[in-house]
């Protein structure tokens, strides 16, 4: 199996996922107009999306930039063990301000009720994970990626710093991070690209500048996992989907860091 026969595969899967959960929807009359309409009813300028990308994006990197000189400048491991909850903090904040400055409400962002049952989420959401998994390892495996490496100085220095320092780490990987990128990803960047290109576009851009972001081999898993992503917060109309999706992957993800730690 080549390259170009592995991403042909990867796209009838999606294709196939997005009809899968699109059942219940029987009335084709009605479907078509679903179609048609955009996902969230606020519209999405350039600014935003431009706004939110540096607050939560291009500051928290310069933050953490600074944190890891300072910590090598001083030798100062404690540094890196509260890096993660610090670019939170800012990341939080200076994207709270942007918004609220920018008149976006809560639920302007998406956070609102889903116009699907949330009980969905029980199968959709492990689902498009291991979808993602199986993905990921048959491009990787294709185009010789290696997996990541799960034991990073910061996990070993915020373990350093103890139980509640690790905590909180984990709270920011977990919830704070899903729910930061989800606005940004899968509202700003993905409502922006929908009411200009469509929604394939917004579906397959966000994700591909969701990976991007993340940087490879990481990215690679993401591209999938923005892809799932894309596709909750299209079919429930709501942001609470994706983060749901995010917060597992992150999630599984801490866990098995902390086992290779503990190990």
């Amino acid at each position: 199996m080549d390259l170009v026969t592995a991403c042909t595969t990867c796209t009838s899967a999606i294709e196939t996922v997005i009809k899968i959960f699109g059942m219940g929807e029987e009335n084709p009359a009605l479907l078509s107009v679903a179609r048609r309409q955009q996902t969230f009813f606020r519209p999405v300028s350039g600014a935003d999306v431009l706004w939110s990308f540096l607050m939560v994006v291009v500051l928290p990197v310069a933050v953490g930039l600074l944190i890891i000189v300072a910590s090598t400048t001083f030798n100062q491991s404690w540094l890196i063990g509260i890096l993660l909850p610090v670019v939170a903090l800012i990341a939080g904040i200076g994207l709270w301000l942007t918004l609220l400055r920018r008149g976006w409400t809560w639920r302007d962002l998406g956070f609102t009720r889903s116009h699907r049952s949330l009980w969905h989420l029980l199968w959709e959401v492990p689902l498009l994970w291991v979808l993602a998994l199986i993905l990921t390892i048959v491009v990787a495996t294709l185009v010789g990626i290696s997996p990541p490496e799960t034991r990073s100085t910061t996990n070993v220095d915020t373990l350093k710093l103890g139980i509640v320092a690790a905590l909180l780490a984990a709270i920011c990987t977990t919830i704070v991070f899903p729910v930061l990128e989800e606005i940004v990803f899968r509202r700003l960047l993905f409502g922006l690209f929908e009411q200009r290109f469509g929604l394939v576009v917004a579906i397959l851009g966000s994700a591909a500048v969701f990976a991007l972001v993340h940087v490879m081999p990481v990215g690679l898993i993401q591209f999938f996992i923005g892809i799932g992503a894309a596709i909750l917060v299209r079919l429930h109309r709501t942001l609470w989907a994706p983060i749901a999706l995010h917060a597992l992957n992150n999630g599984l993800a801490t866990a098995a860091a902390l086992t290779v730690l503990l190990g």
